[in-house]
């Protein structure tokens, strides 16, 4: 019994000294690493407007499901990002040359709005009205007037009048059909 323990004990501890290093294992040692000045070069993303973007990502390309045509993947748009005071604003837009295509789907993309705490606050995807759009992107002010897709706040008349009209026969049936009209031949169809 001793001897079991002391062995289960050695081949646990053994087991210990085995450390995994997945990460370490597909790196391509022929890239160098550029400096951390060099990077910096290239544009600033502070946490807020990361976790935007990876809420905006989450959102727009929901994960599971069937596995999707590249022109639908998140790799396959690009992200824009602007911050205005509390709020980050996110537009994505797709990028058809990243599969080899030439054009843009229809309505592919979106505008979203995004608390600093990760909330999504509005989302406007591609080809839906927006009824409220400011010049500078900012927030409506209370008390400002809404603007009308139809020109205005009063109801547009749609009435037909009299003398456009088209009027058709009515009939309480479909007509008679033909003799022949639906009557299976006696040969299966064969002539």
């Amino acid at each position: 019994m001793r001897a079991m323990s002391f062995a289960l004990l050695l081949i646990v501890l053994s087991l210990g000294c085995f450390h995994h290093r997945g990460w370490f294992e597909h790196q391509e040692p022929s890239v160098q690493i550029l400096s951390y000045d060099s990077i910096m070069v290239g544009g600033y993303i502070d946490g807020p407007t990361l976790r935007a973007l990876k809420v905006v990502a989450d959102d727009f390309f929901p994960a599971g499901g069937p596995p999707r045509a590249c022109i639908d993947t998140p790799e396959a748009y690009k992200y824009y990002s602007v911050r205005r005071g509390e709020i980050i604003y996110v537009a994505i837009l797709q990028n058809p040359g990243y599969c080899g295509r030439a054009y843009s789907s229809l309505d592919a993309g979106a505008r979203y709005a995004i608390s600093i705490d990760g909330r999504i606050l509005r989302r406007l995807l591609a080809g839906e009205p927006d009824v409220d759009t400011l010049e500078d992107g900012g927030l409506r002010e209370s008390g400002s007037e809404q603007s009308f897709l139809d020109g205005g706040a009063s109801a547009i008349d749609v009435t037909v009048p009299p003398d456009a009209r088209v009027s058709f026969p009515v009939s309480t049936d479909a007509g008679s059909p033909l003799p022949d009209a639906g009557s299976p031949l006696p040969d299966a169809g064969m002539p």
